[in-house]
This record gives structure tokens, sequence and C-alpha cells, in this order.
């Protein structure tokens, strides 16, 4: 098992399953998320939805519907899995109300040959960090006391603010937190990655850790503080995922329950989110992987050589000089996407918003704030166009230019390639106007009109002709090209884009 973190509880009031305040989701899956099966014939059933059209997946991704399904359940009413983790996804009509998410690990008997890299996740770092910020807000409200009675609090929080309102129904007690935007930091320990195999538990390291808040936390308590937490809080800043609660309240302390949380990038050197974005919980107050469906550190094999530490064999190693557990290798060219100079492809991210570029169906480039690096459509070659760089979406085979006008309005396109176009040949070029910014070092300008791209927070992307220092904002024209969108590396160098083929 992954060594227990101690916590220090704090005095709270608390919520209900059965109260009007907390909301509890039924489970249509059997057996119930969280679980390992060692069935040789693994399989999840699919309870209470017997009359519905049910479309499942089982890496997390959306299911879809109708024409769109991935995989539609059939008469058995079971879902076929193999060795490993799963997030197991189903829908069976539209919105968010229809689709639940299951995890569970198959370690059946004939899985003992299939071994791979064991790299740990990162869900519990976003826990712990998630109660630390949630208990520390509470307190700045009311200086860690609970209320006498009814009444509202709130704190700023960066930009941000919470706001804590208790209110009676009947005779119960309902605690709401509401988090807008609410910026607040904590530090937490994480485990030193120079010790790949957790061969010594006091190997930790101090990281701090900024989440960015919007959801809201009820607590639904009787009179003498006993009930129930729950409540779902998306997170944003140095984790990109979400959190829920789902505590049991005992005499205003935290009696039991669990926590959950599922990440698509963080900060941990060394781990990462849990694969498809899977929410994986954490039973209070052990802070252990209900159904210990988690990946636990390996056994160094005797004899081996492992020159960067990264838990990977020199001989296996895709990166052997850099420390790299994931061994990502996007292009498999067998180099590592971290020692690889020649990178498949980049996602081109701006500063507003941490915005990413897509090129769409109809030619019109635009940008989202949902940064994939498995989406085509976001994912850029570069290659070498007449000395400077051409950028080709992998989704349309088609390269980033702009529009021609001295009228206006200016915007990135794209279109089919050439080299020697002059409006797809662009310069990454370092950009320090208003202080340089180490996750988004350069700005992308054209070689044609001295067009700079800009982006606003409605998704547009801009430049001005012959205007580069004046086109948008600061924040607007910083860019960092990150190598197969992995944002826990640092963003390519300005002007160390390898020349490749188009």
């Amino acid at each position: 098992m992954r060594p227990v973190r101690p916590f220090l509880l704090l005095g709270l009031l608390g919520g209900c399953a059965s109260g009007p305040g907390v909301v509890r989701v039924d489970t249509h899956f059997d057996p119930a998320s969280g679980t390992t099966i060692t069935d040789e014939d693994a399989s999840v059933g699919i309870v209470g939805l017997d009359e519905e059209v049910v479309c499942y997946s089982v890496d997390g991704g959306d299911p879809g519907t109708g024409e769109s399904c991935v995989a539609e359940l059939g008469a058995d009413r079971r879902i076929p899995i193999t060795c490993g983790f799963h997030a197991v996804t189903i829908r069976w009509g539209e919105g968010d109300s229809k689709m639940e998410q299951g995890s569970f690990l198959v370690d059946s008997p004939s899985c003992e040959d299939v071994v791979g890299v064991v790299t740990l996740w990162q869900n519990d770092d976003l826990v712990r960090a998630m109660v630390a910020i949630k208990d520390d807000l509470q307190c700045r409200m009311n200086g860690c006391e609970n209320p006498g009675g009814v009444g509202d609090w709130s704190a700023d929080c960066g930009e941000g603010r919470v706001a804590w309102n208790v209110s009676l129904s009947g005779v119960r007690a309902i605690s709401e937190f509401t988090y807008s935007s609410c910026r607040a930091s904590t530090t937490i320990e994480v485990h030193d990655p120079a010790d790949p195999y957790w061969l010594d538990d006091s190997a930790v390291l101090p990281l701090d850790v900024e989440l960015v808040l919007d959801g809201t936390i009820t607590q639904d308590t009787d009179f003498s503080g006993n009930g129930e937490e729950g409540g779902t809080v998306s997170v944003g800043g140095d984790f990109d995922g979400k959190f829920t609660s789902a505590i049991s309240i005992v005499d205003k302390a935290r009696g039991g329950g669990w926590f959950e949380a599922g990440c698509l990038t963080g900060p941990v050197p060394g781990e990462v989110c849990a694969p498809g974005e899977a929410m994986i919980r954490y039973d209070y107050p052990d802070w252990s992987c209900h159904g210990s469906i988690c990946p636990e550190p390996g056994i160094p094999p005797e004899g081996e050589v492992d020159t960067d530490g990264d838990g990977v064999a020199d001989e296996a190693d895709l990166c052997p000089e850099v420390f790299d557990p994931y061994q990502a290798d996007s292009d498999g060219d067998g180099v590592g996407d971290l020692c690889d100079e020649d990178p498949g492809y980049v996602l081109i991210q701006f500063q507003t918003q941490g915005r990413c570029l897509v090129a769409e169906s109809g030619g019109d480039v635009t940008t989202t704030t949902n940064c994939l690096g498995g989406d085509p459509s976001q994912q850029w070659a570069p290659f070498n166009a007449g000395g400077h760089t051409g950028f080709r979406n992998l989704g349309l085979d088609a390269c980033l230019s702009h529009t021609d006008s001295w009228i206006g309005p200016w915007s990135l396109t794209v279109a089919t390639c050439n080299e020697a176009d002059s409006f797809q040949q662009w310069d990454y070029e370092s950009y320090d106007q208003g202080g340089q910014e180490a996750a988004w070092p350069g700005r992308l300008n054209s070689v044609s009109d001295d067009f700079c791209a800009y982006a606003d927070t409605l998704g547009n992307v801009y430049g001005t002709i012959a205007n580069c220092d004046l086109a948008g904002s600061e924040s607007g024209r910083r860019v960092g090209l990150y190598v197969y969108g992995d944002f826990t590396s640092a963003p390519l160098e300005v002007s160390s884009l390898p020349p490749a083929s188009p």
C-alpha cells in the first residue's frame, strides 16, 4: 500500500444523505465503482437501466449517443473489460445527468504477465490539497469556529470569493460553501521522485499547490452536528480536474466516508493523473485508495541499472538520461517525448485563460480552454518552411495561415500546406513585454505583413497587419508550444523548433 499521510481534522458542521441539502446519485454499476475484479472473464454489469439504450466506453471518454455511440450495451447488460485499470463510462441520453463513470481494476491470475512501468497517480495529492484549502478557507470565514445559528460569512480568495450560508430546514441545519473563481494555496508533502520504488518513506518534498475552485459543498446536520457532507467542485490552477466530498459528520467532526478526485493534469513530479480523468475515491480517515485499484510502487529487479532514477531500466528506457517515468513516445520513433529533438506535434497554448489553438472543419482557427493532447484538431506538427516554421494541423492536414486584408478584420485560418507561402511561415520568437512568462515565453509572428496572433476570452484568434507590438493584450499574445500537449513539462524554447518535412 502507498504510505498513509496524516491529516489535521478541524471541527465542522456536517451533512446527511437523507436530508434536503445533500444529494446522492444512485449507481448503475455492479460491482460498484472502485472494485478490483479477479474473474478470468471480467465484466461490469449495468443495473437499473433495463429499458434504456446504453452506450459505453472503457477509457473515460464520452460514449456518445445515437449514431455517435462508441459501443452499445448488449442484451446481457454487461461490459467486458481486460487486464488493468478502466474508467468505464455509460450514457443513456443527453446531458450530464444521463452519464455516469466507474473505476475498475482487473487483476485476475491471467493478468500476471501483463506488467508495465509503474507510474503512480496524483489524484490523492489533489484530494489532500483540496481538503487543506477547504478547511483553511472555512477557518478564515469564522475563526475556525462553528456558527451558533443561521447567517452568512464570506472571504476573498484571489480575484474570487467563497461564501458560507447557514439556514434551517425543519430541525436540520443546512450549511452551504460556495466557491466562485476562488484562488487559494496550500503546501503538501509529495514523495521524492528520486526514490521511484518508494524504498524510503521519509523521502518527501514540499510542494506548493494553487487551486482555483468553483462549485458548492453542502453539509446537512441535526442540531447535535451529526449528518453528512456532499458536493462537487471544479478545480483549476495547478490541477485541472474536479473534487467530490461524501463525508459523514459525527459530533461536528469528520467521522468517515470518502473524498474523490479526477484530473487531466497536475504538478506532482513523477506522477500522473488516473487515466480517462477517472474519479478516484480515497476512504477517510486512512486516505487509502478505495478498492485498492491504484497503482503501487514497483520492485526494482536485481542488478538493474537505472541511470536517471525514473523506475525504468536503462536497457528499456526511451530517455535513459532524462527522468521520464511516463515513457511516452507519441510518434513511435523509439525516442521518448521528453528527449525527442524532433517532436511529432505540439499544442499551441495562449496565456489568455490557458486557451489552445484549434483548427475547425470549415477552415477557421479558434481557441479552447479544454486543451487535449489527444485531440487531432489541436495537434500542430512544426516543419521547416523557407527557413521559418510552418504548422501542419494533424486533424485537417492543413497549415496555419491568416487572412490578408488591409481593412480587416484579420484572423487565423488553415490552408493547403505550401512551405513557400509566406502566410504559412511563422517565427516563434521571444516575447517579454510586461515581463517574461516561463509557461508562455514567445509569440507567433507571421513572415507576411508582420502579423502577430493574439487570442481573446471568447475563442477568437486575431492579428493586426504591421502592428505586432499593439495587437491585443499582453497575455493574449503570449504563447507556449508544448510537445505532445504535455503541460507538466516546460514549453519549447523560442527559436528551438527543429526542421522537418511537412
